[in-house]
């Protein structure tokens, strides 16, 4: 058998003995709502109610065991006197089957014209959905915001995540009663 005729056998026997991968983007989305403290550096100071939209898309994933890696994106306000958006990559780490560890970091920009960094981890319910596209989370999330700009108030952030399926439910069932 020549060496040409070797690599083909071998890719064709590859192709008949491999199974097609299963993993699914899963994608989820919700409302971050809690404490944050402002300041020239990270701290708790200056207290505050903070609230962000949150989303992310996670890929690789085939099960709750599986690491999964992709974008998400934050919106949100400090105080209600500013407009933050962090937009970044995120790692789920299965700590536990339906409790994971997500870190996220990424570019940070507040009022859309203050660049900085962030970071964030998050830890609570994470399910994998084996039947469907988007996963339900609710947990704790630790983010922190780092300014570059001079002057610009950097921020730490303690938030609880409502899942933005539970936030549409009344909503779903008054649509439904009214019909």
């Amino acid at each position: 058998m020549t060496p040409r005729g070797g690599a083909a056998l071998g890719a064709a026997l590859a192709l008949a003995i491999a199974r097609p991968a299963g993993a699914k983007p899963q994608w989820n989305a919700g409302l971050e709502s809690g404490v944050c403290g402002r300041g020239s550096s990270l701290g708790l100071q200056d207290l505050g109610w903070c609230n962000a939209v949150h989303g992310d898309v996670l890929f690789l994933r085939q099960g709750n065991r599986d690491v999964g890696l992709g974008p998400s994106l934050r919106l949100g306000t400090a105080r209600f006197d500013d407009l933050r958006l962090d937009a970044g990559l995120s790692l789920l780490l299965p700590v536990s089957e339906s409790f994971p560890l997500v870190l996220e970091a990424g570019p940070h920009l507040r009022n859309l014209d203050q660049p900085g960094i962030f970071a964030s981890a998050f830890f609570g319910l994470r399910s994998f959905n084996h039947y469907g596209y988007y996963e339900m989370a609710a947990g704790l999330s630790v983010t922190a915001e780092r300014s570059f700009t001079t002057g610009t108030p950097s921020a730490l952030w303690i938030t609880a995540r409502i899942d933005g399926s539970w936030i549409a439910l009344p909503f779903v069932f008054a649509y439904n009663a009214l019909r």
